[in-house]
């Protein structure tokens, strides 16, 4: 059997605020595979983010492990956990965060940029080129953000976060700024190229249609992590 893309075990995630302890994550255990979709749902201020955050490297556990593509992530410095980023991670926020300056073409080609500083330019282009095709964008590359709607900048940043072709894409309400007939587009845009590329994808999501399309649906409430079933 192949060994899974997420392995997080016992992982806790305690912050200081004033005198006491915010116990943010408990005991949470996580496996993910290849091509596996899991979609996180839960009320606000349950502990969501803060997951993404620590699988993304931007936060430390307070204890437990994570290993990611076989990384245990939990003990890199910073240095590494950079470098990690770059050549497993991707990452699809709610609000785009595309450069207004750059074009969509430019704004894909950029991450390739950062993740291989030698490739020929033309080559990082026509990779990204094909990337923005795969979103169905190739007649839209020159255009600024500005110049595209909601859900076309959204396919930017999808085209974004799978040029490099990551192990792991982590999805933080992903369709939260468009409406439900363009975000169902853009999540099937999403889990169809996550699943031709063996990409995991752990999402979070408030709308329940969205989550029963994904493989499983975890729930999480005051920092514990469960299996859920859909009502």
């Amino acid at each position: 059997m192949a060994a899974p893309i997420v392995d997080a075990h016992g992982v806790n995630l305690k912050l200081q605020s004033g005198t006491s302890a915010l116990h943010i994550l408990k005991d949470v255990d996580l496996t993910l595979g290849a091509s596996e979709v899991a979609a996180i749902v839960g009320p606000s201020g349950s502990g969501k983010t803060s997951l993404l955050m620590l699988l993304g490297g931007l936060e430390r556990p307070t204890s437990g492990t994570i290993t990611i593509a076989g990384e245990t992530i939990s003990g890199l410095d910073e240095d590494r956990l950079a470098i990690f980023r770059r050549n497993n991670l991707g990452i699809l926020f709610q609000n785009f965060h595309l450069i207004p300056s750059l074009t969509a073409l430019e704004n894909v080609t950029l991450t390739l940029e950062i993740a291989d500083p030698g490739a020929r330019w033309q080559t990082l282009r026509d990779k990204a080129a094909a990337a923005l095709a795969d979103v169905g964008l190739g007649t839209r590359l020159d255009h600024l953000p500005n110049a595209l709607s909601g859900g076309e900048q959204q396919r930017v940043g999808l085209a974004r976060a799978m040029v490099a072709e990551p192990r792991l894409l982590l999805a933080d309400e992903p369709t939260g700024n468009l409406d439900q007939e363009t975000g169902a587009r853009v999540i099937e845009l999403m889990f169809s190229l996550a699943r031709k590329r063996g990409t995991a994808i752990l999402l979070i999501t408030h709308d329940p249609a969205l989550a029963a399309e994904a493989d499983r649906t975890l729930r999480m409430n005051e920092g514990r992590l469960t299996e859920s079933a859909l009502a």
